[in-house]
């Protein structure tokens, strides 16, 4: 059975990615590498006060890193797993699991690869 921490832990990841905004953020951010709050706000096309406080979330939740540069802060994603759990999901979602066995193997070897290099 799997533990309780974990649960815990899968919960409030999966809370913080449900809003498509922060998904929208995740993405842009594996795009772009760093971006601005102005820059962000830009390329996903909403007010910078929402895009704030996605952000926070975000970040709160220590999947992005802020960082403080002149007059602007620059955000950049800490997390590279996020990217692959939401292509997992998309997989999930449109019911492409035939056929991408391989995929998904390639995806869950690269996260034990990121898991081991973190230990070392």
């Amino acid at each position: 059975m799997i533990d309780d921490f974990v649960i815990l832990k899968l919960s409030k990841l999966f809370n913080i990615i449900s809003n498509e905004i922060r998904i929208k953020i995740i993405y842009t951010l594996m795009e772009n590498d760093s971006l601005t709050v102005t820059e962000l706000s830009e390329k996903i096309g909403i007010p910078q006060n929402t895009l704030s406080a996605h952000l926070k979330i975000l970040h709160e939740g220590a999947y992005l890193i802020k960082e403080q540069k002149w007059r602007n802060v620059h955000y950049t994603i800490k997390e590279p797993k996020l990217k692959e759990i939401l292509e997992i999901g998309s997989l999930v979602l449109f019911n492409k699991w035939e056929g991408n066995w391989e995929k998904i193997a390639d995806a869950k070897k690269k996260i034990e690869r990121i898991n081991k290099n973190k230990e070392a």
